[in-house]
């Protein structure tokens, strides 16, 4: 399969619009921010716009110019939502209701095996992973060490490798 790379706003632009239609579209993730329920360069992630959204749902928003996929956390009277990442310890999201653009209804991982995140099963993991919150950073750690994620540390290495092989040939062909 050939890969076509185009800009961010303009792919976002096209996914919102579709989802302002009505319509479900399926995108692929980039991305550590949704470990370890989302995994970035493997899952596909279907969105679908809805008339609300609870706490719980992976909503897809624009804050900062930039559009993100995290977890929807409260929304407070004013209309102000907050959201985090599952992958991230610190940092929360804000934005107004109106930012949010769709939500997760399913999470093909691997691109294959279909999940539903308002499962109820989803949703107590969702729940017990953000008490353990404090902990997060260093169970991230020991998640991406462990055997059957090797492929994410390979992925992170591979684009050092990447990088550091590319100056290097750059710096190569300046000498010459």
């Amino acid at each position: 399969m050939q890969k076509m790379v185009i800009n961010n706003d303009a792919f976002f632009e096209r996914v919102v619009a579709m989802l302002q239609a009505g319509q479900r579209v399926t995108i692929p993730v980039k991305g550590y921010s949704m470990l370890p329920f989302i995994r970035g360069e493997r899952d596909l992630v279907e969105l679908q716009a809805a008339s609300s959204y609870e706490p719980g749902d992976i909503v897809l928003f624009r804050v900062g110019g930039r559009y993100i996929m995290h977890r929807l956390q409260a929304v407070d009277a004013e209309g102000m939502a907050e959201i985090m990442g599952d992958g991230v310890w610190r940092a929360c999201e804000h934005c107004p209701v109106t930012d949010i653009y769709g939500r997760a209804i399913r999470i093909l991982r691997g691109g294959k095996k279909a999940i539903d995140p308002r499962s109820p099963r989803e949703l107590r993991r969702a729940r017990r992973w953000k008490r353990l919150l404090p902990a997060r950073r260093w169970l991230l750690v020991l998640y991406k060490r462990l055997p059957w994620n090797l492929w994410l540390l390979f992925e992170q290495r591979a684009g050092w490798v990447k990088a550091h092989l590319s100056k290097r040939k750059a710096a190569a062909s300046e000498n010459e």
